[in-house]
């Protein structure tokens, strides 16, 4: 009987151990996972994200350049595959119709973005921790600054090219050995 007792007793002090060893675990992963990217890790993902931001740029000036009366069609689709609904790192936003669903502001610094891309014509950058990943984000807010814009949406005709429309919004995952 004292045998089993003493066994029982071995087998709950073994479980709280390794209990409290998985939670110390645990815990230094989140601390570790969690923390603040340095200084050169966002100075580099603010880098990244400034040649994206020209890259992307100059895909819309040259399907703005290709797009024509003709070819209408094909190059809001091309422009549609480019910004693929499915790619979180690079989104166009607006609240002005006409819009799909997944065009609008979907997360507070999308939201704050985007406001201030239609009221001040701002532009909004941050580090952020999304889905357990920190990342740099960058809006920059967009006019109808092009006469093509109004072939894909014809509610811009009216629109002076000086019209606020929405935001391009950039994220750039930090990884730990950026430097």
């Amino acid at each position: 009987m004292r045998l089993n007792r003493s066994i029982a007793q071995g087998l709950v002090a073994m479980v709280l151990v390794v209990g409290l060893s998985l939670a110390t675990i645990s815990k230094s992963y989140a601390y570790f996972h969690n923390r603040q990217p340095s200084p050169q890790q966002v100075a580099f993902a603010e880098r990244t994200g400034e040649l994206m931001f020209q890259t992307i740029l100059a895909a819309l000036l040259q399907e703005f350049k290709e797009t024509t009366d003709a070819n209408v069609a094909e190059g809001s689709h091309s422009i549609s595959l480019i910004f693929n609904d499915k790619n979180r790192d690079m989104r166009l936003i607006g609240t002005r119709d006409p819009l799909r669903r997944n065009d609008r502001p979907s997360d507070s610094f999308e939201r704050r973005a985007n406001n201030l891309a239609l009221t001040a014509g701002q532009p909004l950058t941050g580090v952020e921790l999304v889905d357990d990943q920190w990342v740099y984000r960058r809006s920059v807010p967009l006019t109808n600054f092009d006469p093509s814009c109004a072939k894909c949406h014809i509610n811009y005709k009216p629109f002076p090219s000086t019209e606020r429309v929405g935001a391009l919004v950039l994220r750039v995952p930090i990884k730990p050995e950026m430097n």
